[in-house]
């Protein structure tokens, strides 16, 4: 029996005993090792201690219990809390309301299902076998492995995911919001694009072209790694009587965009998907008219080394790290490299740019507009930076 097998064996152990005294020393059995060294790799693997997951597994079942018309002091007792009121507490604590209220079927309880452990295969490499590490978003944390940086298995992978499910599963970002709670609407960082000839990189589905070519710039150009996301795009802009040029290549590679070109390159959450930062600053340098003005944005490098938990920061990740990681997404794989800020700045330098503005702050109107988890932590930290640059 592998380890995937055994720890599946001690959720089903643990789900089947939610009712019950949970004899730990027979969940380490199961597994074959010491109840501590289970129960540190446990919280390894699920980011969670095993007495909270079990504490959320029992609140979760005690809501169905609730709803089928179980008395309050009978559940109380039966996933063993000292007293009705001590139950109470815990269960608002995990649902956001009393146990009378959740009695309710139209209510929205926060469940918790109950863990699965699935090995995942990635590019041919066992988990099992493989570095593995934490990488940390705005949706919670996920696990992923350490891999070679190669370019043409990388192109492949991350153009299958945008060809795929990628909007379906991160969404379609795009101006006026540069990322998570920055916006051009309070940064202005475009200026007048009035008879701009103005460039995207990693374009997307056009909605940032729609946003520019509403600002009356004179032509609009979109480069994409995916034809599916440029065929997107394409109808988005004609079904709003505008026209672009668009080019399907990695923005890394000759792709035939014409030279000393452009008044305007932007990316929004672009760049980073590159697998040569410097020299991609100097293609997009190429193709910019002397003092033309080059904005991107992406993920701030420190918001990808810390997660919240239990309303506090804790850092998971070394920020110093810039192996490439590939990490599953919903059944699709993608591959990217957590860059050091001085990474960014560095490469800029050498691409032949001047840094005019830097902006990491989160804005405050759409941190309180949001309220989640994730604005909590936007509140005390960068999760997005933008670079305004100028070509020299």
């Amino acid at each position: 029996m592998n380890l995937q097998q055994k720890m599946n064996q001690t959720m089903i152990y643990i789900e089947e005993n939610l009712s019950n005294p949970i004899d730990f020393n027979k969940v380490a059995q199961i597994i074959n090792c010491s109840d501590h060294e289970f129960r540190r790799m446990f919280s390894f693997l699920t980011q969670i201690p095993l007495s909270e997951y079990i504490r959320k597994r029992r609140l979760t079942v005690a809501a169905v219990d609730l709803q089928n018309g179980d008395k309050v002091i009978n559940i109380s007792q039966k996933y063993g809390y000292d007293s009705q009121a001590a139950f109470s507490r815990a269960f608002r604590n995990l649902h956001g309301l009393t146990p009378s209220n959740a009695r309710n079927k139209e209510v929205v309880l926060n469940s918790y299902p109950p863990l699965t452990f699935k090995l995942v295969l990635m590019e041919g490499i066992d988990m099992e076998n493989e570095k593995q590490r934490v990488i940390v978003g705005g949706h919670g944390d996920r696990y992923g492995i350490t891999v070679d940086m190669d370019q043409k298995t990388i192109h492949q992978t991350n153009e299958q995911f945008w060809t795929t499910k990628g909007n379906d599963i991160i969404g379609c970002l795009a101006l006026p919001l540069y990322g998570a709670f920055i916006s051009e609407d309070k940064s202005q960082l475009l200026g007048d694009l009035t008879n701009q000839k103005v460039l995207d990189i990693g374009c997307g589905t056009g909605h940032s072209l729609l946003y520019v070519g509403e600002k009356k710039a004179s032509e609009l150009w979109g480069l994409d790694i995916s034809q599916e996301q440029l065929d997107k795009a394409e109808t988005l802009l004609s079904d709003n009587n505008l026209k672009a040029n668009f080019l399907c290549s990695p923005m890394e590679q000759e792709c035939g965009l014409p030279l000393d070109y452009f008044d305007t390159v932007y990316s929004v959450y672009g760049i980073g998907w590159t697998t040569d930062l410097e020299g991609t600053f100097k293609r997009i340098a190429s193709y910019m008219k002397k003092d033309g003005t080059f904005i991107f944005s992406w993920s701030h490098p420190i918001h990808k080394c810390v997660s919240v938990e239990h309303d506090a920061l804790t850092f998971k990740k070394n920020y110093f790290d810039e192996d490439w990681y590939a990490v599953k997404l919903d059944g699709d794989t993608i591959s990217l490299s957590d860059r050091k800020m001085s990474t960014y700045i560095n490469a800029l330098a050498k691409g032949g740019f001047i840094i005019e503005e830097m902006i990491e702050e989160s804005h405050e109107d759409l941190i309180e507009a949001s309220g989640s988890t994730f604005a909590k932590k936007a509140a005390m930290m960068p999760v997005t930076f933008v670079i305004k640059a100028r070509k020299l």
